[in-house]
């Protein structure tokens, strides 16, 4: 891969969405109820309508990198693939069982970009959801790409973790589904400690049908000029509301 070199020409966009593995769920109790038996087999036709408003999301946005969790790699979420360069992984362990039974071997983590990016992919050590995805955004600033556990305790040790691996960087920007059902101040610690700012968390992003809960969102280092990040409000393609951030440098 060529390392960009001009990227992040102002505004930069990032666009964080929890997919919920494409069943087309919106988060509602009666959805849930009455429809979850998608989590096990979702008709193709839903498929494909969450495919085409995630397409019309991004044809209307034009976000330089996509960053989704929940996603199924058998479903072909590669969205224009003469416009995109992607990567979808496993989000279990490396040696996790999960990989390879029916039902989690295709739950996977992933990022759509325009360009060509230098990534790593990290592993917690800690909760079933390990894959951490590391991008080079170029300019010194990159992206780390996480979906924490539903476990508050296991949530704890995770930060530590993350902690460790922003260790001694200072320009490196933290997404993805946290799942802080308590909300951010399980975050504190870990924004205080590497010199990061929760990016406007006044607005929920789950359950998208009645929003409640800041659950996806941007930790952005404090020195980072021209930050903001929005919800999508008007998005309902699954049950998380997608994020926006705008980024100038």
């Amino acid at each position: 891969m060529v390392r960009p070199s001009s990227l992040l020409q102002p505004p930069y966009r990032v666009l964080l969405m929890n997919l919920g593995y494409a069943t087309g769920l919106d988060g509602s109790l009666w959805g849930y109820l009455t429809q979850w038996y998608r989590y096990l087999y979702t008709p193709r036709w839903i498929i494909r309508s969450v495919r085409r408003s995630l397409y019309g999301l991004l044809n209307r946005e034009h976000p330089d990198l996509c960053c989704f969790v929940e996603i199924h790699h058998k479903h072909g979420f590669v969205p224009h693939p003469h416009a995109y360069r992607s990567h979808i992984n496993n989000k279990y362990g490396r040696f996790s069982l999960l990989r390879h039974l029916p039902f989690f071997r295709d739950n996977c983590n992933g990022f759509f970009s325009h360009q060509a990016l230098h990534f790593h992919k990290r592993y917690f050590q800690n909760g079933t959801k390990k894959l951490v995805y590391d991008i080079d955004l170029g300019n010194g600033l990159s992206l780390l790409l996480v979906h924490f556990s539903l476990r508050r305790d296991t949530r704890r040790r995770q930060c530590m973790e993350l902690r460790s691996m922003l260790n001694g960087r200072n320009n490196a920007i933290v997404c993805g589904d946290f799942n802080i059902f308590r909300g951010t101040r399980e975050l504190r610690a870990l924004a205080e400690s590497c010199g990061l700012r929760i990016v406007d968390a006044r607005h929920p992003t789950f359950p998208a049908a009645h929003p409640r809960k800041a659950l996806d969102l941007f930790l952005c280092p404090k020195a980072l000029s021209s930050v903001s990040a929005h919800v999508m409000e008007e998005v309902k393609v699954s049950d998380h509301l997608p994020v926006m951030l705008e980024v100038g440098v």
